[in-house]
């Protein structure tokens, strides 16, 4: 071989060289980002055969636990429910406007209601 050729298969393995270390940050960013990456946090439990509704979102602040009927929500609730959990079915009323309900399924969660008709809510029934 002349000095052309090994200069080129030099070249040439830095090259890999180069494109194996820059590949090797690349993942190494991917896998520490995925890492580090916040899980959502889960709701707390809820009693069975009721709604569950928290001030905050994730289910902390103030609880309130709703088991049938209508009922019109205590004052520190109304138009301030971050999250719920509903193991059984039901209705979110807004009466703010006239009657605009929600119906709401066993099974049914948010962890942040309050962007959406969590800040709307003034009563909880059995149906619309």
């Amino acid at each position: 071989m002349d000095n052309r050729g090994i200069r080129f298969r030099v070249k040439e393995d830095g090259m890999n060289a180069r494109l194996m270390r820059a590949a090797l940050v690349a993942g190494t960013v991917v896998v520490t980002t995925l890492g580090t990456s916040t899980q959502a946090q889960a709701l707390p439990a809820c009693a069975s055969n009721a709604i569950c509704l928290w001030r905050f979102q994730d289910g902390t602040g103030d609880l309130y636990t709703w088991r049938g009927g209508y009922v019109d929500l205590p004052s520190r609730f109304v138009d301030h429910v971050g999250s719920f959990r509903a193991n059984r079915t039901g209705a979110f009323i807004d009466w703010a406007t006239g009657k605009e309900c929600r119906s709401v399924r066993k099974g049914d969660y948010a962890s942040n209601y309050s962007g959406r008709f969590g800040s709307k809510i003034d009563a909880v029934g059995d149906t619309c």
